[in-house]
């Protein structure tokens, strides 16, 4: 069942058919977590071993394993107070149909529930795993919208990029330009750990062939642009890692088409590395590719929600009219 409730104030009340109040409140939650409503029997078994392997498998093109999400099981009872106010859950229980549904804000604001039933253990079982992607995609893009709906809350000028690039774009006023000429934009934030980086630029149309060999195209436009626009020391080169493909999909960013890139870059003859996200975005109006893309240097520290971070900000571009 989806329950769409649409957000006036901070909290609100709805009445219900017997005018008892239902107050709406805040969600919690840390980013890329979800609890994981079900009973011990039940999370120690066959639908456990499923759910663990799907919403906790490790995210493509980190240096370490790092998983998706960042599972919490509690009991059905506990399911109560400051946990029932959980950004995002899962609740796993015993019922007549195998079947998977979305509950959206349901006990706060903004809230994804995902609701799964079914007969026994191998019926639950099977229902997560023939819809995994489904119930990843639904709280991976309610994670995102929650990130960009904070970072939107602080973002820094973006009229540069509408000037030079047609497109807008949510950065956090954190970061800080590092190189911004008329066909190049190098973004970075300083963390304790390290650095978070952001680069845009764009690239003609045959620099990518919609064909087999499109990985090679995109690792050979990004080592040529980021090998001699990114400073590094001497005699290092800014490049893709040559050991390893990069992890590809066809995405949708700012309602076009894009091929999302996910790897790990190198400094060539040095000891640094770390992992990239990057987006080939289509632009129809100029007939050309935007390249989006983002990277973390941060060696000694764990580094998913650093990355998530980074795919949020470039899937918040959207191109001007």
């Amino acid at each position: 069942m989806k329950n769409y409730i649409l957000a006036i104030a901070t909290c609100f009340a709805l009445f219900s058919c017997d005018d008892a109040p239902v107050i709406i409140v805040d969600s919690i939650g840390k980013i890329k977590s979800v609890v994981i409503v079900v009973d011990n029997d039940l999370w120690e078994g066959v639908v456990g071993d499923t759910l663990r392997n799907n919403l906790a498998k490790p995210v493509d093109g980190l240096i370490r394993d790092e998983p998706l999400f960042s599972l919490n099981q509690i009991k059905p009872a506990s399911f109560e107070g400051l946990l029932k106010k959980s950004r995002s859950y899962v609740y796993v229980k015993i019922g007549k149909e195998a079947k998977v549904t979305v509950s959206k804000d349901s006990y706060a604001n903004p809230q994804t529930g995902i609701i799964i039933t079914g007969p026994d253990k191998v019926a639950i079982a099977r229902v997560i795993g023939e819809n995994a992607s489904a119930i990843i995609e639904v709280l991976t893009k309610s994670e995102i919208t929650e990130k960009q709906r904070l970072m939107d809350k602080v973002r820094m000028n973006a009229q540069p990029f509408k000037d030079q690039l047609g497109i807008n774009i949510s950065i956090p006023k954190a970061y800080r330009y590092a190189k911004s000429d008329k066909d190049f934009f190098w973004i970075r934030k300083s963390i304790s750990e390290g650095t978070m980086d952001l680069m845009f630029y764009e690239v003609p149309l045959e620099a990518i062939q919609r064909d087999s060999s499109v990985v090679t195209q995109i690792v050979r436009v990004r080592d040529s642009v980021g090998g001699k626009k990114i400073i590094v020391n001497d005699p290092g080169v800014f490049q893709t890692e040559p050991m390893f493909s990069p992890y590809l999909h066809e995405v949708s960013v700012g309602g076009q088409f894009a091929y999302e890139t996910k790897g790990t870059w190198e400094v060539k003859d040095m000891y640094m590395a770390g992992p990239f996200v990057n987006y080939a975005i289509y632009n129809p109006k100029r007939k050309n590719w935007l390249i989006a893309e983002g990277y973390v240097s941060a060696p000694n520290s764990e580094q998913r929600n650093f990355m998530f971070e980074l795919e949020a900000i470039l899937k918040s571009i959207k191109f001007e009219k």
